[in-house]
């Protein structure tokens, strides 16, 4: 191929400056409240610490044992079930951050 003195060439852009007169319109966006909720209990960090140590232990279990298939069905069951309780308490926490004084949270 040559370079005809025909052919269109693109160029990037600049992103310098913005063309004078142009304003950026549109709904303005406004920011989300946030919501400072208590820190974790000490339930809640054991429940986290059990939960990282379901994958090295069950993979440990398996290669000792011999029993992959059991071994990471347990890991899948445990994970599972100690994830939702670390979304209960979280979930537990927010409310009660979010419930006005004198009401009573079941």
């Amino acid at each position: 191929m040559t370079n005809a003195p025909t052919e269109q060439h693109w160029e990037q852009p600049s992103f310098d400056t913005r063309p004078a007169g142009e304003l950026v319109s549109g709904p303005v966006l406004v920011p989300a409240a946030t919501l400072v909720v208590a820190p974790p209990t000490a339930q809640e960090e054991t429940l986290r610490t059990m939960r990282r140590l379901v994958w090295p232990l069950a993979l440990v279990v398996a290669v000792l044992t011999g029993s992959w298939v059991s071994a990471l069905v347990l890991a899948i069951v445990a994970s599972a079930v100690l994830k939702r309780q670390l979304f209960l308490a979280w979930q537990q926490r927010v409310q009660l951050e979010r419930a006005p004084a004198g009401t009573v949270l079941r």
